[in-house]
């Protein structure tokens, strides 16, 4: 079971580890925000909106034959948001930067979301 902990330490790794990440949101796949450190009046929506992308980018995914859904990738002038599935119950959302390194950002995300959907399947994660 994901708890705040994990939620937590994945929202700190990814502004430590990768400048210029600005939000990180761990959602429920039916839309309820279960961390975000964007601004608390938002958290409904952004929660919502993300399930949504989720939601959206498994259908394409599986539609047009690309196999599991991994992620999905919206940009914008001002900056890009990255969904990934993490187990079957939670998603998570980052909201960076245009200039962020996108590469840098998959590589370290991929690892957190195996963290977390590990801790959604009840696994013990890494020691610290």
């Amino acid at each position: 079971m994901i708890v705040k902990y994990h939620a937590t330490r994945v929202s700190l790794a990814l502004k430590r580890d990768v400048p210029g990440v600005r939000r990180v949101l761990i959602a429920r796949t039916d839309g309820l925000a279960f961390h975000d450190d964007g601004p608390e009046s938002d958290h409904d929506s952004a929660a919502a909106v993300v399930a949504t992308v989720l939601g959206i980018a498994e259908r394409a995914a599986g539609t047009a034959g690309l196999g599991a859904f991994s992620s999905t990738t919206v940009k914008g002038a001002d900056g890009t948001l990255v969904v990934h599935a993490v187990g079957a119950a939670h998603l998570l959302a980052v909201v960076v930067d245009p200039q962020v390194n996108l590469v840098l950002l998959e590589r370290l995300a991929r690892r957190l979301v195996a963290e977390l959907a590990g801790a959604e399947a009840g696994v013990p994660g890494p020691r610290r």
